[in-house]
């Protein structure tokens, strides 16, 4: 079978360049033009597309590599050779099961009764560890020979019901109403969140809200600031100011986020892809 390279075209003077994300994946069908993955630098990031059609054999790429001109991002195969070894893979797994299905046939009245019965067949073993799961054995269906139940039946049967518990608390949790504007704190500006930083505020936000967070410490010299405030006094009467560190603090913590307006930003529906940007005015 023909197989096709695709690689890293031409980006410029950038090498080592981080990939961000793999938009395909093995065995899929890749058309003309249709993006394979997302490269971040300093300055901007691109998506690369594909210059051919086929199926992805071999993904070489993942997310976080460091790629540049010339690097291999994955393998094709032919496309017509690829559908028509799909087709042939199809027709034979119709094969298979039509001769499962009649190797099955005398067992069929035994298996309906069984089924009849609501009974499952299990070890002694994977009944008692169904109990201390607090699973009905009976409730597993079997993925070995006459329907029999095994361990792995029992923790996948366990895991869907958790996935179902969960995408049922989150379908009946209501989205919290804003209870004020930010407007009505100051002026604001609505702004479109680049494609790269709306793709990763989900992950942030899920972040924020389910991991545990901690604390950084850091350390700063203030000795100057330190000097600068138990020297300040009145102009007028010549006695001493007394003004805490805090009022320093404010100040430094405002121009830097009118120097960096991203850590001022709400994001209120991460689906419409708009985040709330709030102007600060600092008074002189």
């Amino acid at each position: 079978m023909s197989e096709i390279e695709i690689k890293v075209p031409n980006i410029g003077d950038f090498k080592n360049v981080e990939v961000i994300e793999v938009l395909v994946s093995e065995g899929q069908i890749l058309k003309k033009n249709d993006p394979l993955i997302t490269i971040e630098s300093d300055k901007s990031s691109v998506e690369i597309p594909s210059n051919f059609e086929g199926k992805i054999k071999t993904l070489k790429t993942k997310v976080g590599d460091k790629v540049s001109e010339g690097d291999l991002i994955l393998i094709l195969e032919n496309i017509n050779e690829a559908l028509e070894k799909v087709e042939k893979k199809t027709l034979i797994e119709k094969k298979i099961k039509k001769t499962q299905e009649i190797k099955k046939e005398p067992q069929k009245i035994l298996n309906d009764q069984n089924k009849d019965l609501n009974i499952s067949s299990a070890s002694p073993k994977v009944r008692k560890f169904a109990r201390e799961l607090g699973v009905d054995i009976n409730q597993v269906v079997g993925s070995e020979r006459k329907g029999r139940v095994i361990e792995s039946d029992v923790k996948l049967f366990v895991a869907s019901k958790s996935h179902n518990l969960i995408n049922n608390y989150n379908k009946s949790n209501e989205k919290i109403k804003q209870e004020y504007s930010h407007s009505e704190f100051g002026e604001v500006e609505i702004k479109d969140i680049p494609r790269v930083k709306k793709l990763s505020s989900k992950y942030l936000m899920n972040s924020w809200t389910n991991i545990p967070h901690v604390t950084n410490h850091d350390e700063a010299d203030i000795t100057e600031l330190e000097d600068f405030r138990t020297s300040l006094t009145d102009i007028y009467t010549g006695e001493k100011k007394k003004i805490t560190p805090l009022a320093f603090i404010v100040k430094a913590l405002t121009a830097s986020l009118k120097k960096f307006p991203n850590f001022n930003s709400s994001i209120d529906d991460i689906d419409s892809g708009k985040m709330t940007e709030k102007n600060i005015i600092i008074l002189e």
